[in-house]
């Protein structure tokens, strides 16, 4: 599920998500992900559920493969931001996360050891698969300009 919080009108994708309240997106999330894995304790799991697109995506789009966002306040990305990626590791067992296109303070969010290793996986215990938006590895090259070659 898009479990973005949706704090600006003009992103063409805020009918995806479940709106601009942490709390609210977490129950949501929690549910539509328990009911797309299905049981917890069953033999095998319906299909992956997919946290995305973490963090601190929430639009407009038409930046989002250059945008940096040096200015998020750290209350701000604790309380507001991860809550609802952070309840679907933890309370659901989601087993796919999409990082997001956009870097955060200088890191792009799909290459961030800060987002990455020690939030997702050291802090909130994530042992499953991180995937990509498409293209997102293509701007640390092309856009973010972080890698000296496209491969």
């Amino acid at each position: 599920p898009n479990v973005n919080i949706f704090r600006d009108p003009r992103w063409g994708r805020g009918q995806e998500t479940y709106g601009e309240d942490p709390y609210l997106t977490s129950r949501m999330g929690i549910q539509v992900v328990k009911g797309l894995q299905g049981p917890e304790d069953a033999k095998y799991r319906k299909l992956l559920a997919c946290a995305k697109h973490y963090a601190v995506h929430s639009g407009p789009e038409w930046s989002r493969h250059e945008l940096n966002l040096n200015d998020v306040n750290p209350r701000l990305f604790h309380e507001t931001y991860l809550p609802a990626f952070k309840a679907l590791v933890q309370e659901a067992d989601v087993r796919q996360v999409m990082c997001a296109y956009q870097r955060l303070d200088d890191e792009p969010c799909c290459g961030s050891t800060r987002l990455l290793q020690r939030i997702l996986r050291d802090e909130w215990g994530f042992q499953h698969i991180v995937v990509s938006d498409c293209g997102a590895i293509t701007d640390f090259f092309t856009t973010h300009k972080v890698s000296s070659t496209p491969v």
